[in-house]
């Protein structure tokens, strides 16, 4: 009987979420993340962080506290990331975080969500005069240590019976420019991030992308074990962008549904159901999120699009892509 109170309508999950309450005390949603890592998160030169993982911790901002600038931004590292999180430093993690197992089983973290399938890839200087990974035989290599990236690197060459010298940075700028002065052939990361960091360059067009992508890797939100009630909000809160995306509702067409909506479109917009308060948030929780960043494709087109990055899996389900949503109802 005690189950089957606590799974009503009644938001009972949210009452016992100490991250919620924490939340609701400072004002605000702190979210951990890599300073420079564009289309991801990268303050501009008026020091406003901008990227999709910027917009991910506004739109849960917008949809527990229903005010999207009552997001914290804080700056981690790829060394100093998991402990930020796990001793509540933040309360949800980005910062290009991958999907792994021990993550979940060894460090106490879950994986609420995805908004990014990249993979890892290798960007090199032209004059490299390579093409392909496996002309990096020898290479020397910048990679962060301790990270997952540094363990696909190692377990990728070692099975194709290649070796490299790596070049253990932790600080991602620190790599970038020590990758640019020569003093490493190759810089190694998800393939977005190198894109990005490409396109900001005076000369893309000396650096060279090779075509390998040797992972699949998706990127999002973690949360601290233990806390369903607030694993919900942010897994849902991203879920709701989609199945905006999906439903054709966009951040102009948000506050309201049209008098002919579908019952989709009604119960995502808080017109009907109680969705939001099931999780201790207002009815219109998923209509704040997606007015103040749009659904997930126009948070594509802000973010990434102008990389010149095709969607690829991250087109929705029906388009050839892997990005859905369960039914919020």
């Amino acid at each position: 009987m005690i189950a089957l109170g606590l799974l009503g309508s009644n938001g009972a999950w949210a009452a016992d979420s100490p991250t919620l309450a924490a939340i609701r005390a400072r004002g605000a949603v702190v979210c951990g993340m890599l300073p420079d890592n564009p289309p991801f998160s990268l303050p501009d030169s008026q020091g406003v962080w901008r990227g999709m993982d910027v917009d991910a911790c506004h739109a849960l901002a917008a949809a527990v506290l229903g005010d999207a600038s009552k997001a914290t931004i804080r700056p981690v590292t790829s060394l100093s990331r998991f402990p930020a999180i796990q001793s509540g430093e933040v309360d949800v993690l980005f910062g290009s975080t991958t999907w792994i197992t021990t993550r979940e089983t060894s460090l106490g973290l879950a994986f609420a969500a995805a908004n990014y399938y990249s993979g890892q890839g290798f960007l090199v200087k032209r004059a490299l005069g390579v093409s392909h990974v496996s002309d990096l035989n020898g290479a020397s290599i910048c990679v962060p240590p301790g990270s997952s990236t540094e363990v696909i690197l190692s377990d990728w060459f070692r099975a194709h019976n290649l070796t490299f010298h790596p070049v253990l940075i932790e600080d991602l700028n620190q790599i970038a420019a020590t990758f640019l002065s020569g003093r490493c052939d190759v810089f190694t990361r998800d393939m977005t991030g190198l894109s990005g960091f490409r396109m900001r360059q005076p000369k893309p067009d000396d650096l060279v992308l090779l075509p390998e992508i040797i992972t699949m890797e998706p990127l999002g939100a973690w949360v601290r074990k233990g806390d369903d009630a607030w694993f919900d909000v942010v897994r849902w809160t991203q879920f709701s962008l989609v199945w905006a995306e999906q439903l054709g509702v966009t951040q102009a067409t948000a506050d309201a549904p049209a008098a002919d909506a579908s019952p989709d479109i009604r119960r995502l917009l808080g017109e009907s159901g109680d969705v939001g308060p099931s999780m201790g948030l207002d009815k219109r929780w998923a209509a704040n999120a997606i007015k103040a960043v749009g659904n997930y494709g126009e948070i594509w087109q802000r973010n990434v699009a102008p990389f010149g990055l095709p969607r690829g899996l991250n087109r929705l389900w029906d388009k050839g892509g892997l990005m859905f949503s369960p039914p919020l109802r």
